[in-house]
């Protein structure tokens, strides 16, 4: 059974996230799908010694909790019956649910990931921030962080839904022919054209270059038969030259492999993680090694 978590916020973000992790799921002979919302409401939770400038304003409080639980809780039952409609008519061994959930969502989720045990998570980014506090924006870096499975994150701004064209972004990992094979099984329904790429700078180009025929070789060895492409580009930008690739070749999922205790783990510093999960124009699927979690 792949099992896929989906945190949502009902904001346009989270309903793109969600149909696309739909169309993962429904082309995988069984999936389980769990919707999450993490309802957090700052009249209840506010911690504040001033009182409030109203008649009966205890009252009042429990009126708004009760009319935003209850709001919240349609609008989860509402994009439940959508996409369960949907998924039954895409694939009928597809299984959905829904979990709502008081608390902060950056602790929910991993607490929900340790439960549910998913395969995948799937979040939207660029998020709006409200009263509610949204899922996405900064959420989702720490999120990324934190967790131990893969987190493929969706961009507002996607139009596709299909992954036929992935680019893998190598570092010269150890763990390298690991994340491209568990890539390639992730996506295998969609026999995507998949490609390996490094960006050098220029000082190291030489070096490099036989890195990735080492890694070339590897791959061969553990996975023999499977057709991929590999492309050293030289830049002292990684992010832009990423984005580069991704236009030129016209990527529609970057996928690429984290460590929290390395040199690679510059790659989520709240800095370059903005731009690559935040500003990335196609989704960005992050595996995390499996050195993090020992």
């Amino acid at each position: 059974m792949f099992k896929i978590l989906i945190p949502v916020d009902f904001t346009e973000d989270s309903e793109k996230a969600s149909r696309y992790a739909l169309t993962l799921a429904t082309a995988a002979p069984q999936a389980q799908l769990l919707l999450l919302h993490c309802y957090q409401d700052y009249l209840a939770d506010a911690d504040t010694d001033t009182p409030m400038d109203m008649t009966d304003s205890e009252e009042v409080t429990e009126r708004v909790i009760y009319r935003n639980v209850t709001e919240a809780e349609e609008q989860l039952e509402d994009l439940y019956q959508q996409l369960r409609a949907e998924a039954t008519t895409r694939n009928e061994h597809t299984r959905l649910e829904r979990a709502f959930i008081h608390g902060l969502p950056e602790d929910v989720i991993v607490e929900e990931v340790q439960r549910f045990k998913p395969d995948l998570v799937i979040m939207g980014t660029k998020g709006e921030s409200n009263i509610s506090r949204s899922f996405f924006g900064t959420v989702t870096t720490k999120v990324v962080q934190d967790l131990n499975v893969p987190v493929l994150t969706v961009p507002s701004t996607y139009q596709g839904n299909r992954p036929v064209t992935v680019a893998y972004a190598s570092n010269f990992d150890t763990t390298d022919s690991k994340a491209i094979l568990q890539l390639q099984q992730l996506l295998q329904p969609f026999n995507p054209l998949l490609q390996c790429v490094h960006i050098s700078k220029s000082r190291n180009a030489e070096q490099d270059k036989k890195q990735l025929d080492t890694l070339k070789r590897t791959f061969a060895q553990n996975s023999p038969g499977t057709s991929i492409k590999y492309t050293l580009l030289e830049g002292d930008n990684v992010t832009k030259a990423l984005q580069d690739f991704v236009q030129e070749q016209r990527i529609n999922l970057l996928a690429l492999t984290t460590h929290k205790r390395s040199s690679f783990g510059n790659i989520l510093n709240p800095s370059l993680a903005q731009k690559l999960i935040l500003e990335s124009e196609v989704p960005l699927l992050i595996f995390h090694s499996p050195e993090d979690a020992a």
